[in-house]
C-alpha cells in the first residue's frame, strides 16, 4: 500500500512539473492544455482544454478533499481517545494491584516473602515501559507516597523513568539507585536528602528545585539543567556534567573538583563559593 502511494505522489509531482514547465513556455505547449493562443478563425471553435475539464472537477475534488480530512480528523481523535483509554487501564490496573499486595500482603513489611516483592517490581517496571511522561511521573509520586522506594522494598535498578513527568513533586529522603531519568522534567521539585547515586539524567531539567544534601554522585548529569538553584550542599562526587548548565546557581569549588567531567560546563551567573 505505501508502494502504491508514492508512484501516485511521484505521479503527481512530475505531473504538476509538466504543467508548471508549459506554464512558463506555452507556445511550445501540447494544444489540448490550452496554454498557447488558439486561432479559432483558423481552426474553428475552440475544443475543451484541460482548464476546463478542471473546472467541472472542482466541486467533487473539493468535497472529496474535504471528506478525506474530516475523516483523518476523526481517525486521528479516535486514536488520541483509545491511546489516553489504555493509558489509564494500566496505570489504573497497577495501582490495583500494588494496593493489594500493601493491604492484603503486607507489602511495606520489610521481612515479607520475596515473591510478592518480586510481583510489585515486575509490575512496576512493565507499567511504566508502557506509560507515557506524565504518568510515569504519576507512578513515581506513588511508589514514594507509599513508601515503597525507600527499604529496599521496591526495587528500580535498571528501570525506565525516561521523559517522566515529575515536575513539582515532592521526593525528599528518597533513595534510588541505578534507574534511567533522560529527558525528564524535575522542574521545582523537592529532592532535599534524595539519594540518586549512579542514575542517567542526561538532558533531564532541574530547574528551581530544592537539594539540600541531595546525593547525585556518579550520575550522568550530561546537558542537564540546574538552573537557580542552591547546589553547596550538592554531593557530586563523580559525576558528569558535561555541557550542563548552571546558570544563577550556587556551587563551592571544592565541589566542581569532584565532578568527574565537566566539559563545556556552563556557569554564567553562577556564585562560585
Amino acid at each position: 500500500m505505501n508502494y502504491i502511494k508514492t508512484i501516485i505522489i511521484l505521479f503527481l509531482i512530475a505531473f504538476s512539473l509538466y504543467i508548471g514547465y508549459n506554464a512558463i513556455f506555452p507556445y511550445d505547449s501540447p494544444e489540448w492544455m490550452g496554454l498557447a493562443p488558439y486561432d479559432a478563425v483558423k481552426n474553428g471553435p475552440e475544443p475543451k482544454k484541460l482548464w476546463d475539464w478542471l473546472d467541472l472537477l472542482i466541486v467533487p475534488l473539493s468535497v472529496a478533499i474535504i471528506g478525506w480530512i474530516y475523516k483523518e480528523y476523526e481517525k486521528s481523535k479516535d486514536e488520541k481517545k483509545d491511546f489516553v483509554n489504555k493509558q489509564n487501564e494500566t496505570l489504573d490496573s497497577y495501582f490495583r494491584v500494588i494496593s493489594d499486595l500493601i493491604i492484603k500482603s503486607n507489602l511495606l513489611d520489610i521481612h515479607l516473602n520475596k515473591e510478592s516483592k518480586i510481583i510489585a517490581r515486575t509490575r512496576t517496571i512493565v507499567a511504566i515501559e508502557n506509560l507515557n511522561d506524565e504518568r510515569k511521573g504519576q507512578v513515581l509520586q506513588f511508589l514514594y507516597e507509599s513508601k515503597l522506594i525507600n527499604n529496599d522494598i521496591i526495587e528500580l535498578l535498571g528501570a525506565n523513568f525516561k521523559t517522566s513527568e515529575v515536575s513539582g513533586i515532592v521526593l525528599k529522603d528518597t533513595t534510588i539507585k541505578g534507574v534511567y531519568f533522560c529527558n525528564s522534567k524535575f522542574i521545582r521539585t523537592y529532592l532535599d536528602r534524595s539519594v540518586f547515586t549512579s542514575c542517567d539524567f542526561t538532558n533531564t531539567d532541574f530547574s528551581d528545585s530544592s537539594m539540600q544534601n541531595t546525593n547525585l554522585s556518579y550520575t550522568k548529569l550530561i546537558n542537564c539543567k540546574l538552573v537557580n538553584i542552591d547546589l553547596t550542599t550538592v554531593d557530586f562526587e563523580g559525576a558528569d556534567l558535561t555541557n550542563a548548565d548552571l546558570t544563577n546557581s550556587t556551587i563551592l569549588q571544592s565541589q566542581l573538583d569532584k565532578i568527574f567531567n565537566k566539559k563545556n560546563i556552563k556557569l554564567n551567573k553562577t556564585s562560585i563559593l
